[in-house]
């Protein structure tokens, strides 16, 4: 395929969107091979499979890795590119597709195939954080991998395992939506510890803890509106034991960002964050539920390049 320093490789999720993303590249892959990129693809056929690839495509030498999927394929391929020592880590680069789109979101990054493409022809990079964490597996082991942009312990990672085992075709925004209100109706708030920085700073009933390297999570929810992912540091929302009409006269702000004015939303920043639960703390990591409390995340400055 060529000088792999000058080539790109492609992590492909078909399954995302819909399973609409492997008919999606068939337009992608000819418009990128047009603009004069030299590429490779590789598609993945099961959950974990683009974090190996990745890291594989680090050890090969290519200069970029860009993922074809949602949130949840950027989070394997940002794990792969992590496992690798610095020196040898590609830059991340971005095709969107799927459920949420959000870490795109919290980059800024112009949507579409077009500035996709654009962005592997310009190689402009931004050095962007990451998160070491740990939690419990679905096998009850201790589990540990890395986020790009929210982690979220409690009512988020409920919603997260409701959108992702519905077969409910509405996706992004309205899809969170129905998942946010349902997931809540049935939720009980769990008593939690959380420390920031070796320091408790609550205790007490929570609907969820946010931990957030970018600002927005749950299909355009602006969850932590100050959050930059490239700042050095972590914002931390506590959603203490909010009510049932809280939540819902609060729906209108979160989308805009400016629920943080609530009494019962906490806002905290830090760079290692332990949250533990006296009940069941189902976790979103990056769209995805990988499994539950109690989580430990550490911020990791400037760990990766992105293309913007």
């Amino acid at each position: 395929m060529g000088n792999k320093r000058e080539s790109v490789l492609a992590v492909i999720n078909p399954a995302s969107a819909a399973a609409t993303t492997g008919r999606f590249w068939e337009e992608a892959r000819k418009t990128v091979r047009d603009a004069g990129v030299a590429l490779e693809e590789t598609f993945t056929r099961h959950p974990g499979d683009a974090t190996r690839l990745a890291e594989e495509g680090g050890r090969r030498g290519f200069p970029v890795v860009i993922y074809v999927g949602g949130d949840g394929t950027a989070n394997e391929v940002a794990n792969g590119i992590l496992h690798l020592p610095r020196e040898q880590r590609p830059a991340l680069a971005s095709f969107s597709r799927g459920t949420g789109g959000d870490l795109p979101r919290s980059l800024g990054l112009r949507p579409g195939l077009d500035a996709a493409v654009e962005r592997l022809l310009r190689r402009r990079e931004r050095a962007l954080d990451a998160v070491d964490c740990s939690m419990v597996g679905p096998d009850g082991a201790p589990l540990q991998r890395h986020f790009i942009n929210i982690a979220d312990a409690g009512l988020g990672g409920r919603v997260t395992e409701i959108v992702n085992n519905s077969r409910n075709p509405l996706g992004g925004t309205i899809g969170f939506l129905w998942a946010i209100v349902s997931g809540f109706w049935t939720y009980e708030n769990v008593p939690v510890i959380v420390t920031i920085d070796g320091k408790e700073v609550y205790q007490g009933k929570s609907a969820t803890v946010v931990v957030a390297n970018g600002s927005y999570f749950g299909g355009g929810v602006k969850i932590a509106p100050m959050a930059q992912p490239d700042d050095g540091i972590l914002d931390i929302l506590v959603i203490a034991d909010i009510t049932k009409r809280d939540l819902l006269s609060q729906l209108p702000h979160i989308y805009r960002g400016t629920h943080i004015t609530h009494p019962r939303v906490l806002c905290y920043q830090g760079r290692e964050v332990r949250v533990e639960g006296e009940g069941p703390l189902p976790l979103d990591i990056d769209g995805e539920h990988p499994g539950d409390g109690p989580l430990h995340a550490r911020l990791m400055p400037d760990a990766l390049r992105v293309l913007v």
